[in-house]
């Protein structure tokens, strides 16, 4: 079952009243890195280890548009780089949570591609964002851009574990 308005109104008493949608929640954007792979470095996912790339914070800068100053990023072409948000989640033993990217990025070509969130999970969520347009993208910072769906868990056991809890 997806959780409501309602209900997420009390799971997340302290976002602004916009962000709340009927069935899902509204997250703001806060942070973006580029990938930095280093050459002659393999990157990879074992079954003990992650070998990352780096990533590089990008700075924003001022822009004029539709006579209003921004703080936006600059979103290169053909480019993939990972996004977090400003709110930090904390997803209940009884439930698991999925975000969609909002439908305005991806009718201007720009993808956000996220994992599935476990029951326990907490902290700010980092997903993939790729342009995949010929031209420069900009995107507000705060801005919200990705919407969260949290559902209903039966018989859930235990709760995540990993390696970016608290992140």
């Amino acid at each position: 079952m997806i959780t409501g308005r309602k209900s997420l109104r009390q799971l997340y008493p302290n976002l602004d009243e916009d962000q709340y949608q009927p069935a899902g929640i509204d997250l703001t954007l806060q942070n973006v890195m580029e990938f930095k792979h280093d050459d002659g470095t393999i990157y990879g996912l074992l079954k003990n280890a992650k070998v990352l790339p780096k990533l590089q914070e990008c700075a924003t800068s001022k822009v004029m548009i539709g006579g209003m100053l921004k703080e936006v990023f600059r979103i290169k072409p053909h480019t993939s780089y990972m996004v977090t948000t400003n709110e930090k989640i904390q997803i209940s033993k009884n439930a698991g949570q999925f975000y969609l990217p909002r439908s305005s990025l991806l009718r201007s070509g720009i993808d956000v591609r996220t994992a599935f969130g476990d029951p326990g999970f907490n902290g700010h969520l980092s997903f993939l964002m790729i342009n995949h347009t010929d031209t420069l993208y900009v995107i507000e910072k705060d801005v919200r851009f990705v919407q969260l769906v949290d559902i209903t868990a039966n018989n859930v056991d235990s709760e995540y574990d990993g390696d970016y809890n608290e992140s």
